[in-house]
């Protein structure tokens, strides 16, 4: 039987087989900006809350803008790790962009938007001009 030395074993099925390229799919996510970062948007009696995990980014590195009913969170990172060894000196880059808009519903006072970020998550709080009515009506069963 012929040695195959370095050659990778050839595996059953399509799925497998894309997953043994030669990049490292972290670096394919980000060529294509597929971040996994999550935002949710959650609504209270008294303001709409967004918290966005942004793990590795620094607060310098964040702006927020609101214009027109749309939240846009953007971020980059520049990140640079040099080790040293006895015969060797490795350095690594890594550096990108992140940005989401979030729709916002016009019920918002601009001016007293708020934000903070805190181990990685990113917190904007977005008071409403006018609080909250339940809508809807109990409905009896005949």
């Amino acid at each position: 039987m012929r040695d195959r030395g370095l050659i990778p074993r050839r595996r059953r099925g399509l799925l497998p087989a894309f997953f043994d390229l030669a990049f490292d799919t972290d670096d394919f996510f980000d060529m294509f900006n597929l971040s996994p970062v999550k935002a949710d948007l959650r609504e209270t009696e008294n303001e709409f809350i967004v918290e966005a995990d942004l793990p590795g980014y620094n607060k310098e590195n964040i702006e927020i803008r609101y214009e027109d009913n749309m939240l846009t969170i953007s971020a980059k990172y520049d990140e640079v790790m040099e080790e040293k060894g006895e015969s060797f000196i490795q350095r690594e880059r890594r550096r990108g962009n992140y940005s989401r808009s979030i729709a916002i519903p016009s019920n918002v006072k601009e001016d007293e938007i708020k934000a903070s970020f805190n181990n990685g998550v990113l917190k904007v709080v977005l008071p409403k001009i006018e609080p909250s009515k339940p809508r809807g009506r109990i409905i009896d069963i005949d």
